[in-house]
């Protein structure tokens, strides 16, 4: 496939490293430097012209700010034709506002997480009732091998935008008390996020690894009056729990303060 990815800013710059290992892609960004650099460490071809990218491509990833939509729009929303696919990674920008924008195309959300850029991320795709079978498929393959590719509903896209995309900000905070921690503790900061990270890492693996629920894991690691229940005590007490699913739901509001209906 020829793919056109019109910006080149951090993920489109990922996504474009990665599609180019498979497909022939044109980038095009208003930063001419940026763009051609990028293009000269992925072999891409770089297209001063969106127009021309848009026009030679089969699908065409908008990877650039929300807020330049509606003049982009404008100006190239005549280039998509029937044969297009369009891939929106734009935050808050639903599938009525992007069909409203380029009815011709066939169209799909995606929501992207920055640990794709490991390849260990997760990828949200929502598609329009008019798209295909065969370009959603298309689609699909242009993520794999960066992480979980998973096709939701609309209303579960904004959901999976602060369960796997604000979320590692969450998780990072945590992890930082917890590097603090071992400082407090006696370790170097080297040696504590060296420690802090492989638990985390076995943590996730064992909880993968097996069908044993978190609950029942702790209670394997917890004995009666020990270490582990102490600390949990102080978790349970200062209510831990509230405190993370009100997080997740404070940003789950603002996600949907966010949406444009167009």
């Amino acid at each position: 496939m020829k793919i056109a990815i019109i910006g080149c800013g951090s993920m489109g710059s990922m996504l474009a490293r990665h599609i180019a290992l498979m497909h022939s892609v044109i980038l095009c960004d208003r930063n001419k430097e940026k763009g051609e650099a990028l293009a000269k460490e992925t072999k891409c071809i770089f297209s001063h012209s969106p127009q021309q990218a848009i026009e030679e491509a089969e699908g065409v990833i908008l990877a650039f700010k929300p807020k330049d939509l509606e003049a982009f729009s404008q100006q190239m929303g005549k280039c998509f034709l029937e044969r297009h696919f369009i891939i929106s990674i734009l935050a808050g920008t639903s599938l009525l506002t992007l069909n409203r924008y380029f009815p011709q195309a066939q169209i799909i959300r995606g929501m992207p997480n920055l640990a794709l850029t490991c390849a260990k991320g997760v990828m949200g795709l929502t598609a329009h009732l008019t798209v295909d079978k065969d370009i959603k498929e298309k689609a699909h393959s242009l993520f794999e091998g960066l992480g979980l590719i998973t096709w939701v509903t609309e209303e579960k896209l904004e959901a999976l935008s602060v369960l796997t995309g604000s979320a590692p900000a969450f998780i990072f905070v945590m992890i930082e008390a917890m590097i603090d921690s071992g400082i407090a503790l006696g370790f170097s900061s080297h040696e504590s996020k060296r420690l802090v990270l492989k638990t985390l890492e076995g943590s996730v693996e064992l909880l993968s690894l097996t069908e044993k629920s978190p609950t029942d894991l702790k209670w394997q690691i917890t004995s009666p009056g020990g270490s582990t229940i102490a600390g949990l005590e102080v978790l349970e007490s200062r209510a831990i729990r509230g405190i993370i699913m009100q997080t997740y739901q404070a940003s789950f509001k603002k996600v949907q303060s966010f949406l444009v209906e167009g």
